[in-house]
């Protein structure tokens, strides 16, 4: 499967960064690997806790781990990103996002272990400590006006317990607003804040502490990905008795869902298109299928606005194709001219 994917990945950007997450699959009988362990929806129930890595602003999800419904999410993390590089090929990962399920010692201290491996910016738990680092910070080194509903951010070196050395951490917090003396019963005011905090072995000439409180938020966009798979492509659905072949499934599913991802931004780079209103578009489409000696010609019907868009897709398919697999065969006479072409007369070659 993996060498299967792997002229994908070229269309991955160089500055790539993996966003990584775990689902809970619930499952119901009797599947080889599913086991009770972490399941908010269903407690008790079950199932399966695959870990993916998503390639962040791309919708594309490079890897897929299989695992027991008894692990957590940086349970066997290590093996999976070795083996997730050695599928990327040639590709550098820069950096490695990750919740607080990530921001473990043995995580960070793979990273750290040796020099040319990827970056970590990983969520952290509100532990008592956490908090106490939180309160330690003095109130003018928190960058930003203390307005209600306005963001602030402070950094500072931590090393928490169970750490095996100190780390970068970045603070971010919002007023929420102030209780009142009456309520608290004290002769002063108390302000309510909401906080975060996050660690990451970024050095402040690559990014500052704003810019580390952006970086992290963008990977919001991981959960769409996850919702969309659940949702429209299935992931939750089939399930074996035997779990190679309900791996098997997934691995295969996945490659679908990354080629149909890939396929949808040639043909509308401007957007995301999610799978239910993109099979729409482009797979309820009258065609027909002409035989003639020993080519194959599929003739689409296409009119109006449908007719541009379709022929600029292909277009722009082609030159991809042309630019990313020089070993193809390249028509006679370059890229397919369609200005003398009409709407209703879009053949391709078979």
């Amino acid at each position: 499967m993996a060498q299967a994917a792997a002229p994908m990945w070229g269309a991955l950007p160089d500055h790539l960064i993996l966003d990584w997450d775990s689902t809970v699959q619930s499952k119901y009988g009797h599947q080889q690997g599913a086991e009770v362990g972490y399941n908010p929806r269903k407690p008790g129930r079950r199932s399966f806790h695959p870990l993916l890595a998503v390639a962040a602003g791309t919708r594309m999800c490079p890897y897929y781990a299989f695992r027991a419904g008894n692990t957590v999410t940086s349970t066997q993390w290590e093996e999976a990103m070795e083996e997730c590089q050695r599928w990327l090929g040639g590709r550098e990962v820069w950096l490695n996002r990750g919740d607080i399920g990530l921001g473990q010692e043995k995580v960070m201290a793979w990273h750290e272990k040796e020099s040319g491996r990827p970056r970590f910016l990983f969520k952290l738990k509100l532990t008592a400590n956490v908090r106490r680092a939180i309160s330690a910070v003095p109130e003018e080194k928190w960058q930003g006006p203390p307005q209600r509903g306005i963001l602030q951010v402070a950094e500072g070196r931590l090393q928490l317990a169970g750490w095996s050395r100190e780390r970068r951490v970045v603070f971010a917090r919002r007023l929420l607003g102030s209780v009142p003396k009456e309520k608290t019963g004290t002769f002063w005011e108390e302000n309510q804040h909401e906080f975060e905090a996050s660690v990451t072995d970024l050095e402040p000439a690559v990014a500052n502490a704003w810019q580390i409180v952006e970086l992290y938020r963008k990977r919001a966009d991981a959960e769409n990905v996850f919702d969309e798979l659940k949702n429209q492509w299935g992931f939750d659905g089939f399930t074996s008795r035997k779990r190679a072949v309900s791996e098997l499934a997934t691995r295969l599913l996945l490659l679908v869902y990354n080629l149909w991802n890939l396929f949808l931004r040639l043909m509308s780079p401007e957007r995301h298109i999610e799978a239910a209103r993109g099979r729409r578009w482009f797979l309820l489409i009258a065609a027909r299928l002409v035989q003639s000696g020993r080519q194959r010609v599929l003739q689409i019907c296409a009119t109006g606005g449908w007719w541009d868009q379709l022929k600029e897709g292909y277009t722009r398919l082609c030159r991809w194709l042309e630019a990313t697999a020089p070993q193809l065969e390249k028509p006679a006479g370059g890229l397919p001219d369609f200005s003398p072409l009409k709407p209703q007369s879009l053949s391709f070659n078979c």
